[in-house]
């Protein structure tokens, strides 16, 4: 729900904390998921499937880039992992000593975790999993209602909705494909569709607003949501105070952030009141 004072300025600001990244912590780790929760954003676990049916945070399809895999296990895809080998790597230590010892979590402890605090968010990316299954298991846990379900394929979206209607859907759109994949949806009558998350990728040279995509097209995306009412989110993939400013100028609410701590820094600088709308 937004949070708007007597002037009709909406305040609350809900940003995802990317986790592919790697900038601030081990990227999908239960250490990254509650660091982001103590933060006041709503972590994402990119979702995949090993061998024996479970669904654990991981981003990429090997452990390689982010894992202390064995040479026998680094180019090894995970859906021919078991879970049991998947627990013998460490998660954390390739980011840094501080982090020796993180594991890769299983969904289902994040699930546990979640129904203990009702208040908190979850953003699933899906890369690789049984959405049947996936349904199961969040139904199991009755937290439907605290997870936000991101892919680019609208289908995706869809099936899970019919699986599990209490789960919002945010389909994400990359950089390149913004018209053509936000038309389609559009058309759709944006079918099972709760949020629009748009890629913010910097323009060649400086003419005043960072982005391709222009101010003015956002602005338009974000009437037509409201009016649809959904959510628009965006994901600046570089930002500074001043770009940052001018999107929260624009009226956008939603970010997803590679920079947490940076963000919510530059968010505690921004003067609501003094906001100029343009």
């Amino acid at each position: 729900m937004s949070v708007e004072d007597n002037k009709g300025v909406n305040r609350k600001v809900h940003w995802q904390s990317h986790q592919s990244s790697n900038a601030e912590m081990p990227e999908n780790t239960l250490a990254a998921i509650l660091d982001a929760w103590e933060l006041g954003g709503i972590p994402e676990v990119d979702i995949r499937q090993t061998m024996d049916g479970v669904i654990i945070g991981m981003h990429d399809e090997t452990p390689k880039r982010t894992t202390s895999a064995p040479a026998a296990d680094q180019d090894r895809l995970i859906s021919e992992c078991t879970f049991e080998q998947v627990q013998t790597w460490d998660a954390g230590v390739k980011f840094s000593a501080k982090y020796r010892g993180e594991r890769v979590p299983s969904l289902e402890e994040v699930l546990v975790i979640l129904t203990r605090h009702p208040e908190r968010e979850l953003y699933l990316d899906y890369k690789q999993v049984d959405l049947e299954k996936l349904a199961e298991l969040v139904q199991q846990y009755g937290v439907g209602k605290q997870i936000i379900f991101c892919h680019k394929d609208h289908e995706n979206c869809k099936a899970i909705k019919r699986l599990a209607p209490e789960i919002r859907t945010m389909l994400w759109i990359p950089d390149g494909e913004t018209a053509r994949s936000f038309e389609a949806a559009r058309a759709s009558g944006f079918e099972a569709l709760d949020i629009i998350q748009l890629h913010l990728k910097d323009a060649e040279g400086d003419e005043g607003w960072r982005y391709k995509l222009g101010k003015d097209y956002l602005q338009h995306v974000q009437e037509q949501l409201t009016e649809a009412g959904l959510e628009l989110e965006v994901l600046p993939f570089y930002f500074d105070q001043s770009s940052m400013f001018r999107l929260l100028d624009i009226g956008i609410r939603r970010f997803a952030v590679d920079e947490p701590r940076v963000f919510v820094a530059t968010l505690n600088d921004y003067d609501f009141d003094k906001a100029s709308f343009i």
